[in-house]
């Protein structure tokens, strides 16, 4: 069989994995992660989930909870409740996260999202309460200052102090074994911000992202939404072989259509991670 052929026997069953992934989130999902779902595929214009994502935000301009976060390829609800963050702010990071994966950090209402997390942002240049360790708060702060580095409304003071609280807690040991939190804090924040550590942060990051891969500390689609957080299908230092990765993603599948068949607590809580492949295997199907 030519390689072409190949190619095109993994995306015919790549839709056939959409396919049953969509079906899970109808059984299992809220009305909102189906539209998200939809969206992603393109079978609702990406302009209705974000117009139902704003009407989620509040006068102050931050969100309330979207229920996006409680799986995942990492606990989001977890490091939340770690971070001590208020329902609001971690209601914007969902906010925020949804909308760059659809490619909507410029909709009109993210300024006043931005303007909300700057008056949230703690004199260390972290979120979250400033009583809870620096290290349970990197997580989000790494989250908020990179997808706040994605727009183009955030002031720059927000940023050099949020770069200030990432800098002091960078070191290559943090990003080392089972620490995907820790990883992708680091990487959305020196993918998305300007940061004199960036350039060679970001070779330690691919390379730790790769060599977890490889070992199976994280499976695909962890992999995949680590990238993805940072708008991305690969990091410097690390050498993905697309077509791998995404049979790998493919056989992560369960019988029933969703993914992390692993992940306690019933099916409601691998909607998320099925959200999470569904978007990974459209990226990479996009360039094979």
């Amino acid at each position: 069989m030519s390689s072409e052929q190949e190619i095109e026997k993994v995306r015919h069953r790549a839709a056939e994995t959409l396919e049953k992934g969509l079906a899970f989130i109808k059984s299992h999902g809220t009305e909102l992660t189906v539209l998200r779902a939809h969206a992603l595929l393109g079978a609702e214009p990406i302009e209705k989930m974000t117009e139902q994502v704003g009407l989620y935000q509040t006068e102050r301009g931050g969100f309330r909870p979207l229920g996006l976060a409680a799986g995942g390829a990492v606990g989001f609800a977890d490091e939340f409740a770690g971070a001590g963050l208020s329902e609001e702010v971690a209601g914007t990071i969902e906010a925020l996260s949804a909308l760059s994966d659809l490619g909507e950090l410029q909709a009109p209402y993210v300024e006043s999202a931005a303007r909300f997390l700057g008056e949230e942002q703690a004199e260390d240049g972290g979120w979250g309460s400033p009583d809870q360790p620096a290290e349970k708060r990197l997580f989000v702060t790494g989250m908020l200052a990179g997808l706040l580095g994605r727009t183009r409304v955030v002031r720059p003071v927000v940023l050099s102090e949020a770069g200030g609280f990432i800098g002091a807690l960078w070191s290559r040991d943090r990003i080392e074994g089972p620490v995907w939190p820790a990883l992708t804090a680091f990487a959305v924040f020196f993918s998305g911000v300007d940061h004199d550590e960036a350039d060679g942060a970001l070779q330690w990051i691919g390379r730790e992202l790769e060599i977890g891969y490889r070992r199976r500390v994280y499976d695909a689609t962890t992999t995949l939404r680590g990238l993805l957080h940072c708008q991305a299908l690969g990091l410097p230092g690390a050498s993905f072989d697309v077509v791998a990765l995404l049979e790998d993603l493919l056989n992560e599948q369960g019988g029933d259509g969703g993914f992390a068949e692993l992940v306690p607590g019933g099916e409601a809580l691998r909607v998320e991670p099925t959200l999470d492949a569904m978007l990974g295997i459209l990226r990479l199907c996009s360039v094979i």
